[in-house]
């Protein structure tokens, strides 16, 4: 009789058990494949379109940026030639494919904007520009939650008064901005300022001041990118970044012009918003 009732309630239990979901199939290497077609605005602006329309699309374009969707255009400021990616994803994996462009001349009225020639005095200016910690003003760093909270994007919990970070390695940090092919340069003259859950990044690296000066040399010829949209965001390449470094190389602009910028960025961990404000020498 116990034998009867075990089995029963294994039966039981087995006709219970879910299957282990199936993952579809793989896109295929047509899924992976694309369009492509120069605008009829502008020889430099490329219309690029998936082949399959239904599947979700990566667009690295070569030039530094990236877009997300079935039909996306880049800007290509200068002559050269570009290779495209695409990868799609679906619940099967991913599939990529890639396109050499060549654009034939440049058009540098495409640099022709606001925030480029803020940044870098753009193409009828001096073409870069240097910027720096503005040290003597109160709220060059701070720190504030993440999310925000009704007070908006502002270093509500901590914010360095004038100087509060002098001999960091953060007041002597340049960092310059070229629009000459996006190019940036992060002049550290030896040393830069780290978060203290960073610092067994940064060999040699001594507690100051409740973080950590760490050794860095320069990081010249990197790039810098902008990604608009509901809030601007700034890109810096490689391991090059600006200010106190949180593990992190994309910066909110909350505010620029042509002498000020007002960034906002996160910590590596979640959970905090990080500030920055910068002049240009």
């Amino acid at each position: 009789m116990k034998y009867l009732l075990f089995v029963s309630v294994a039966a039981a239990l087995l006709s219970c058990k879910k299957e282990d979901p199936k993952l579809g199939d793989a896109p295929t290497a047509d899924d992976a494949q694309f369009s492509v077609t120069v605008s009829a605005a502008n020889p430099n602006i490329i219309d690029f379109a998936s082949n399959n329309q239904s599947i979700q699309c990566r667009w690295d374009f070569g030039n530094g940026s990236d877009a997300q969707g079935n039909n996306v255009s880049a800007t290509y400021p200068y002559a050269g030639t570009y290779t495209v990616t695409l990868t799609v994803f679906n619940n099967g994996g991913s599939r990529s494919s890639s396109q050499d462009i060549t654009i034939d001349q440049d058009d540098l009225s495409l640099l022709n904007n606001p925030i480029y020639n803020k940044l870098t005095g753009g193409t009828s200016g001096p073409g870069f520009k240097t910027w720096y910690i503005d040290s003597v003003s109160s709220g060059h760093m701070g720190v504030g939650p993440d999310p925000e909270s009704a007070l908006g994007p502002v270093p509500e919990w901590w914010a360095a008064g004038p100087g509060d970070k002098g001999g960091c390695g953060l007041y002597d940090d340049r960092y310059v901005f070229s629009i000459d092919a996006f190019g940036f340069d992060m002049i550290t003259n030896g040393d830069v300022y780290v978060s203290n859950e960073l610092q067994a990044n940064f060999p040699g690296s001594f507690e100051n001041l409740g973080d950590f000066t760490a050794p860095f040399a320069d990081r010249m010829g990197e790039s810098w990118l902008l990604t608009q949209g509901t809030d601007d965001i700034l890109s810096i390449s490689g391991d090059a970044f600006l200010g106190f470094y949180t593990g992190l190389q994309e910066y909110r602009i909350l505010e620029l012009s042509d002498t000020t910028m007002s960034l906002q960025y996160d910590h590596h961990a979640g959970g905090l918003h990080w500030y920055l404000l910068l002049k240009t020498e």
